[in-house]
């Protein structure tokens, strides 16, 4: 391929080959090659390669260190379209397949017998990269080639990726209480922005891994670990409301010190397992301005906006009460602030506190917060937060109606089918615990044509002896730290 020609492949294209090709392999798997449905939208396969065959006579999707290329050209995804990124690098990983290459004189025809090749092997199997080309070239395709994923471990390099957002999310839990104890904040603030940066960037690797470490609650360290799960929450929930890089990096700082106030009130009163009296409650009402003051002073050069800095001041304002503070009028309550109350509100009531045993589960959670949405919260960002959590929320204990037991792993982006997320097997139909397979609730049965599994309903996971969040941490590593 020329230069001249890399150059004229635009990367709209790129993306919609992938976007094309992964829409007829998920309709490949509910329907016949012969259905009318998936007959149009292999057209528009056909349509999207259309250019780049034309031009270049061959059109090459490859993966590279979990990124696909065509052509050279990176396919580049939104947070809102990465479910695909994801959902094809699996169907590469498993087949061990590294590159894909139609080549002009591809048609209709033998582009159907390779949609519906791929998408007949089993959905869970891992695939030897042999065996895959042995039935690859019996099936005798006269335009595609595959090649071998060539010093490339899917596996591996998941479970790297998983294993540095591991190590980030406790490092954010060791930063947050050095900034604590140390009067030498200004000095460490550089850190906290390097480590809002990471969180980013593992954001936009597995927004759903990073979502399920939210499930860790050390209730040793509620403040710390508290903290670090409404910035990765908070972040999460600022990408789909449309926020830019930079509006997001000052939105994560001020979720992740937005309890830096706590620092001023006694370890007696933050822990009290009783009811707070009047002027130990006065005294915790006032972290909000401690934090402000404290923020203020951080600040200094380093020049972080006063939209960050607010989130510390406001982040306890009620949607629909003017007498919370006497400083600000409720019309003036900035984004970050609106963001932040969400999803302070929703960690809180998700964990153990000494005055409150028994944490809610992530469906009460949301359960509760919609009974009192038009009290506490802003009516536009909680609408966007609840489809973010989903119908049920990653880390959700769940029966399916095989009988066995899961938990939810990933949303399903499609709003559509909200029901059915991707969960992780945990016990057999028997009810014995098992380390079972991933499995994408969208899967058909072959045989019936019918959604192979089904949640029933969700469980408490402590009822049930289960700590949620250790199965994320399983996926790291066997010596992932453990939860306490």
């Amino acid at each position: 391929m020329s230069a001249d020609a890399a150059e004229t492949f635009r990367p709209q294209v790129a993306y919609d080959i992938l976007y094309r090709l992964y829409v007829v392999l998920k309709i490949a798997k509910i329907h016949e090659p012969n259905n009318a449905n998936f007959q149009d939208q292999l057209r528009n396969l056909m349509s999207a390669m259309a250019e780049p065959l034309h031009r270049q006579g061959k059109v090459i999707i490859h993966v590279r260190r979990n990124a696909f290329f065509i052509n050279y050209t990176r396919v580049r995804f939104n947070y809102a379209d990465y479910h695909i990124n994801r959902s094809l690098l699996a169907e590469f990983a498993r087949r061990e397949l590294g590159a894909l290459t139609f080549t002009e004189g591809l048609d209709q025809t033998e582009l159907s017998r390779f949609i519906a090749f791929l998408s007949n092997q089993d959905p869970h199997a891992n695939i030897m990269f042999e065996s895959f080309e042995e039935a690859f070239s019996d099936a005798d395709f006269r335009h595609i080639a595959v090649e071998k994923a060539e010093n490339l471990d899917f596996n591996a390099t998941k479970e790297k990726q998983n294993r540095l957002a591991a190590q980030t999310y406790f490092l954010g839990i060791a930063h947050l209480k050095e900034l604590s104890k140390t009067e030498e904040r200004v000095s460490s603030f550089h850190v906290t922005k390097l480590w809002i940066q990471t969180i980013f960037n593992h954001l936009t690797d597995d927004e759903s891994f990073l979502y399920g470490l939210t499930n860790i609650k050390n209730h040793d360290e509620y403040t710390l670990n508290h903290s670090v799960n409404v910035c990765i929450l908070s972040m999460a929930l600022g990408r789909r409301l449309g926020l830019s890089n930079r509006e997001l990096m000052e939105l994560g700082i001020g979720a992740f010190l937005h309890d830096l106030g706590k620092i001023e009130i006694p370890d007696e009163i933050l822990n009290k397992p009783a009811q707070l009296n009047p002027e130990e409650k006065k005294l915790m009402d006032q972290h909000a301005r401690f934090g402000a003051a404290h923020l203020l002073r951080i600040q200094g050069d380093h020049g972080f906006a006063g939209r960050a800095l607010a989130v510390a001041f406001e982040h306890h304002y009620k949607a629909n009460k003017d007498n919370w503070s006497p400083y600000r009028k409720k019309s003036n309550i900035n984004l970050f602030s609106r963001i932040v109350k969400i999803t302070d509100y929703f960690d809180a009531i998700t964990t153990k506190r000494i005055y409150r045993p028994r944490a809610f589960t992530r469906e009460e959670a949301l359960n509760i917060m919609i009974q009192n949405k038009d009290e506490e919260f802003d009516p536009l960002i909680f609408k966007v937060f609840v489809a973010m959590i989903g119908v049920y929320p990653i880390g959700s204990l769940v029966i399916l109606d095989t009988g066995e037991l899961a938990i939810v792993t990933e949303a399903n982006p499609h709003a559509s089918m909200s029901q059915r997320p991707t969960v992780k097997i945990i016990s057999d139909r028997e009810g014995r615990k098992i380390d079972g397979p991933t499995i994408d609730l969208m899967e058909i049965d072959s045989q019936t044509r019918r959604f192979a599994r089904t949640i029933v309903k969700t469980l408490d996971p402590e009822k049930y002896g289960i700590r949620v969040a250790d199965y994320f941490l399983a996926r790291i590593s066997p010596e992932a730290p453990a939860v306490t």
